[in-house]
């Protein structure tokens, strides 16, 4: 069906970034705090995944060795972590500077693994990276003046701190990354499913309880979020990170900004300027780019003429 691993992880990838794109949607519609939505999706997703992992019989006891099963629990504990500072981040600084902070994710992915693993990425790959970023400038929506005023307000001490939460919560989710990726040999849904189980244990003194959902809308957007956007997404996803490199996971990464503008266009209405569209057409660009390998001395040669 596929002809290749990355042709199959790449796919994975976009679906999943896809699906990252509406979690947004979701999380509004449900009317819960941050934490009970989180800690309920990953009770829900946990459970999907189990039932997954058990029907499949990828639970194995190799699952469970010591370095192995240590790495899966530690990229659990940057994966929860993750979670926690970017909605600490928000506390402290407007939501749109967090995800722009929060987005520079494939950049330190890239710059991590050109350290750790010395997978240097080319100067092309870092041209359409640096493009992506500008791209996301712009979906954002968001006037430098507005990051300068934020960061030299005379509460400037609270918005370093909020820009600090959102980047280390980026850092977080980049070691996550690589922690998937050093386990490839375990079953996506395995790694999954421990890390998210984990995730929901350390967020229980967060939740609470007396406030539940109470309508079916409410619980039918829970659900969604548990069953799909986790227990469905995080298979492909970590399959995705176990096949591709580091540099075409970033690159990808960039689709799920494009997609939670359009879902907030379509579902709430908010236009998209005209701004906003050439961010759209820069990350698809650079996308494009990157999973297409297109040579930039290719796309800026003239074309010889023939001497007749």
């Amino acid at each position: 069906m596929f002809g290749s691993d990355k042709e199959k992880g790449s796919i994975e990838m976009i679906i999943a970034m896809v699906l990252s794109g509406t979690i947004g949607y979701f999380v509004v519609s449900a009317e819960q705090s941050y934490w009970n939505v989180v800690f309920l999706r990953c009770v829900i997703g946990a459970l999907c995944l189990l039932g997954y992992v058990l029907v499949t019989k990828q639970l194995t006891k190799e699952v469970f060795k010591g370095p192995v099963f240590m790495t899966i629990l530690l990229g659990g504990i940057a994966l929860v972590g993750n979670w926690v500072l970017l909605f600490a981040s928000f506390d402290y600084i407007p939501f749109s500077i967090s995800i722009i902070a929060y987005h520079l994710q494939p950049l330190m992915l890239v710059l991590l693994s050109a350290v750790l693993y010395r997978q240097y990425p080319s100067k092309a790959i870092l041209l359409w990276l640096a493009i992506a970023v500008v791209g996301l400038w712009l979906v954002v929506g968001i006037p430098y003046q507005e990051i300068v005023a934020v960061i030299f307000a005379q509460e400037s001490n609270q918005a370093v701190f909020g820009l600090l939460l959102a980047l280390g919560a980026a850092f977080l989710y980049t070691i996550t990354t690589l922690m998937t990726k050093k386990v490839s040999q375990v079953p996506s849904g395995v790694v999954a499913v421990i890390q998210i189980f984990f995730g929901g244990l350390f967020l229980l003194p967060w939740v609470d309880f007396a406030h539940f959902p109470e309508t079916s809308s409410s619980w039918g957007n829970i659900l969604f979020l548990g069953v799909v956007n986790t227990g469905f997404m995080y298979v492909i996803m970590y399959d995705a990170f176990q096949r591709l490199s580091t540099t075409l996971i970033a690159i990808l990464s960039f689709i799920y900004p494009v997609v939670a503008l359009f879902v907030d266009f379509i579902a709430f209405e908010h236009t998209i300027s005209m701004l906003q569209t050439l961010g759209i057409v820069l990350i698809l660009t650079a996308v494009s780019a990157v999973k297409f390998d297109w040579k930039l001395g290719k796309l800026f040669s003239t074309p010889k003429q023939k001497v007749s």
